[in-house]
């Protein structure tokens, strides 16, 4: 009878995210995360890499409004990048100069610099843009100015952001060359972390009895990310099992031999004081450019703003054994089909990609039910969550 009831109280999704809620919940009691900011991580996390492209990846990602997130930097909003349009959606500290010098042509640099993406410094952008718009005479005056305004603080924060020195390069597995925007912690920081950590948890997590509510400021509405339970290759193939299993109650057990927390700091790219300095000045268009397409205050800021939140700390885990049981009763077809085609994990260990750091185990009870071992051998690492604040911080 209970699983008729869940059955019908609504869609896989929303049961998933009932799941999701209760299991973000034991994990934050488990390891001592603060349940007003902590959010559970689903996805191709930054440890799979064995450089620092994927910390950095999950660094620069913005997390959503929610309890649980998949963090997939290919599908993230990037903190780098709203941060370089927020720059974009400022006008500079004193422009009086520089648009006495332009004249009419002041509104054109402006729309010119916002809509360049090139790693060009703001002195060479300028030339480039007077080489095209001004005369000899205005250009040699121009430039007079705008070598006075390269101090100005935003010019300071759009010439760091395309430093190649606040950036690392990187190889992916096709050979191809990218650069990422630094952060810390890197690859090396993160595993003498966790090397050097005593602290272990025990998990006993029961669906039937876990607290399923959203708490908190930061981190509360819907789950995002995967709502399915089972997730494969063969598209369709899993909407009745997904939902026979949803329905069902779920335990997880076993013991997380090693965890930490390390912070997440941005670096030298980016500037805290001018994202301060656009949080405090909504409305004022002495500060914010009225022509700006970059975007206002409450496209960065507002409650789905770009810049609303950010990773503040993330949480490392090591050299586990976990068992995942589903209560529901599958048929020997159904326990192979789950088998052979659930490729990218089990409700709640995702994977974004068929590799992931863990091994997995699967078992057809005697009672029917589907258990599955996920085992992180000593010395690998996973990222579990994050901490996430609001802005400006």
């Amino acid at each position: 009878m209970k699983d008729e009831i869940r059955y019908a109280a609504g869609s896989v999704a929303a049961l998933v995210n009932d799941l999701n809620a209760g299991w973000r919940n034991q994990v934050a009691k488990a390891m001592g995360m603060d349940p007003n900011t902590f959010q559970l991580a689903q996805g191709t996390l930054g440890l799979q890499t064995s450089d620092s492209s994927g910390l950095f990846q999950m660094a620069d990602s913005v997390p959503p409004q929610s309890t649980t997130a998949f963090f997939d930097p290919s599908g993230k909003n990037l903190r780098s990048t709203a941060y370089n349009q927020l720059l974009h959606a400022m006008l500079p500290t004193s422009t009086s100069g520089l648009s006495a010098a332009l004249g009419a042509q002041y509104a054109n640099w402006i729309l010119y610099r916002n809509a360049d993406t090139s790693d060009l410094s703001q002195l060479d952008l300028f030339k480039k843009w007077a080489n095209k718009r001004l005369d000899p005479n205005q250009m040699t005056a121009a430039l007079t100015v705008f070598n006075q305004t390269l101090s100005d603080p935003i010019n300071v924060a759009l010439t760091n952001f395309v430093d190649p020195a606040n950036r690392t390069t990187f190889v992916d597995d096709a050979g191809q060359s990218f650069t990422l925007p630094n952060y810390a912690p890197t690859i090396d920081v993160a595993k003498n972390a966790i090397l050097t950590s005593s602290q272990s948890a025990k998990i006993a997590y029961d669906s039937s009895t876990a607290d399923t509510s959203s708490n908190g400021t930061t981190v509360n509405g819907s789950a995002s990310g995967f709502y399915d339970i089972f997730s494969g290759g063969v598209d369709g193939s899993f909407t009745q099992l997904d939902q026979m299993a949803a329905s069902s109650d779920f335990t997880i057990t076993g013991t997380i031999n090693k965890y930490t927390t390390v912070p997440v700091d941005a670096g030298a790219w980016y500037d805290s004081s001018m994202v301060a300095r656009a949080f405090n000045a909504k409305g004022d268009y002495t500060i914010w450019d009225p022509k700006s397409n970059m975007g206002d205050w409450d496209s960065f800021f507002g409650p789905d703003g770009s810049l609303a939140r950010r990773v503040s700390q993330l949480l490392l885990v090591s050299d586990y054994s976990l068992t995942v049981t589903s209560k529901a009763s599958y048929s020997e077809s159904q326990f192979q089909q789950i088998k052979t085609s659930a490729k990218f994990g089990i409700w709640p260990f995702f994977s974004a990609s068929a590799d992931a750091t863990h091994t997995t185990s699967m078992t057809h009870n005697e009672d029917g039910s589907l258990s599955v071992t996920y085992t992180l051998a000593p010395g690998l690492i996973a990222i579990w969550g994050a901490t996430v604040q609001s802005a400006p911080n």
